[in-house]
């Protein structure tokens, strides 16, 4: 894996943490929460910036980086949160994961 798809994957994990932090910020009430979700979605960004300036194509990155927050909130949402997991939610956050996998895989990034 090459560094671009290194920092999108970082990027995509702290999306998740941004997001759960936002959750627990209760609107932004906590003001703990509040400040981990801010610095947690910049660190996001800035992983992807350094991607796409990588000579990762920017709609693959944007792509990825969003599929990965998705999925992962997807899952943390069902086994931390006792959000429904039917059989259809679960095979459309496998296809978001096909996505991703099939973008990486196709991807003509340096």
């Amino acid at each position: 894996m090459n560094k671009g798809w290194t920092y999108i994957l970082i990027g995509g994990l702290f999306e998740i943490v941004w997001a759960v932090s936002m959750k627990y910020s209760d609107g932004f009430a906590s003001i703990l929460w509040t400040i981990t979700a801010i610095v947690f979605i910049l660190l996001s960004m800035v992983m992807l910036s350094k991607a796409i300036s990588t000579g990762m194509p920017l709609g693959t990155a944007y792509a990825v980086w969003v599929g990965i927050g998705a999925a992962g909130i997807f899952a943390y949402g069902i086994f931390f949160m006792d959000e429904p997991a039917g059989i259809l939610r679960i095979l459309f956050a496998m296809m978001i994961i096909a996505g991703i996998v099939g973008l990486q895989k196709t991807s003509t990034a340096r």
